[in-house]
């Protein structure tokens, strides 16, 4: 009872670098779910089962670990632009402020 080669697990295009959009990632992430449910119900003995859907389980891990960081790096992008945007409102008004003291002063 040997164990089949792992390295037949098909990679379903899956390519990890951080410029890809969380879309393509959730497509990627439902193949890897369907690979395991075919290899569920594969003829494949136990160990080689066990070691395909160990494979496909790292690869889904290593996917969603991704998602999660180009989340968080939107969500630190949004924020820091959002506090630029609240201090250039904040200069704006104290610049109008001491501008309207100006033209106040000479009216």
């Amino acid at each position: 009872m040997g164990i089949s080669s792992i390295s037949s697990i098909p990679n379903a295009g899956i390519s990890i670098n951080s410029g890809d959009d969380t879309s393509q990632l959730e497509k990627q992430i439902a193949t890897i779910q369907q690979q395991i449910q075919q290899e569920n119900s594969s003829k494949d003995d136990e160990q080689t089962k066990k070691a395909k859907i160990q494979q496909l389980q790292a690869r889904l891990e290593q996917i969603q670990a991704q998602i999660q960081q180009s989340q968080s790096q939107k969500i630190e992008q949004t924020s820091g632009s959002q506090v630029k945007d609240s201090k250039n409102s904040s200069e704006d008004k104290a610049n109008s402020k001491n501008s309207d003291n100006i033209i106040d002063i000479f009216a």
